[in-house]
């Protein structure tokens, strides 16, 4: 018995759809049982072996980090670095006041009962 199974997946961060057909040889008594328990379960052949396949492979390995935004990241965070005790404390009040800003906006966009965000 031969058998063709496609599948379908999304990319990412691509509006592209890539199909991947295969062919697979199998023995009349495989082939049947394959079919028999397709039929119970009420979907095509190629849809129950395809959900086979799948639900039997591990789970697909991680996308790689962006790496160009990762570096250009510790670019900055090395431009900016300092030991300079004056201008850590001021710069812990710069966020200080940012997050303080954040959540009055918070609060004028949403009420009063605006879940809090800063102290």
């Amino acid at each position: 018995m031969r058998f063709a199974a496609k599948r379908v997946a999304k990319g990412l961060l691509s509006a592209k759809l890539s199909v991947m057909t295969l062919t697979i040889a199998l023995d009349a008594d495989l082939g049947q049982r394959l079919a028999q328990q397709a039929s119970h379960e009420g979907v095509e052949l190629a849809e129950y072996a395809r959900r086979l396949i799948e639900q039997n492979l591990p789970p697909a390995a991680p996308s790689a980090p962006d790496t160009t935004t990762l570096e250009l990241l510790e670019r900055w965070e090395a431009e900016n670095a300092t030991s300079d005790p004056q201008e850590l404390v001021q710069r812990e009040k710069e966020g200080e006041e940012f997050m303080r800003s954040l959540a009055r906006s918070r609060v004028e966009m949403e009420g009063p009962n605006a879940r809090k965000l800063w102290p």
